[in-house]
């Protein structure tokens, strides 16, 4: 009967988890780890949200790097995040790759950095440059670009030393 009670208990927790947003397989075993339940608990609670369609580490992928690819985000940075929600590294490739074909780093670090420009103010150009540099490194995106980037900006702008 505690069983029952407990499986009961533990799906109800799951289905207000799902109200909140998606999530991995790893990350409702987390929870409900957390919560104590046994691991037979656990595993009924996670087939029974797969069988409902409620559970797919596939689609729960697609929908988080769609998400935070807004934000923006660079490939390396979803990439990161994806595996720390326990995805599968074919399913992590197979989200990116789709992605890719419509998402061009290079053109987005040049948006972002206007954008950042235009509200620079009274910082110094090394200093501003600097920042820039971590702002987008911490985003995700690939050194080459973000080097080459403020590289034909401040150098080809302002004729001026870039200092990384």
């Amino acid at each position: 009967m505690r069983l029952n009670k407990d499986l009961s208990s533990a799906k109800n927790y799951a289905y207000r988890l799902i109200k909140f947003r998606a999530r991995s397989e790893k990350e409702f075993r987390d929870k409900l780890k957390n919560k104590e339940y046994s691991a037979e608990v656990i595993e009924g609670v996670i087939g029974s949200l797969k069988k409902a369609r409620l559970l797919d580490d596939r689609l729960f992928a697609k929908l988080w790097v769609e998400s935070r690819i807004k934000r923006p985000l660079g490939l390396a940075r979803l990439r990161y995040e994806l595996k720390q929600k326990g995805i599968d590294k074919d399913i992590i490739e197979s989200t990116l790759c789709a992605v890719m074909e419509n998402y061009d780093e290079g053109k987005i670090i040049g948006e972002i950095m206007r954008s950042k420009i235009k509200k620079m103010g009274s910082t110094r150009p090394d200093k501003f440059k600097s920042r820039l540099y971590g702002f987008l490194i911490r985003r995700g995106y690939p050194r080459h670009l973000v080097v080459e980037a403020l590289l034909q900006h401040f150098v080809s702008d302002e004729n001026q030393d870039v200092m990384l």
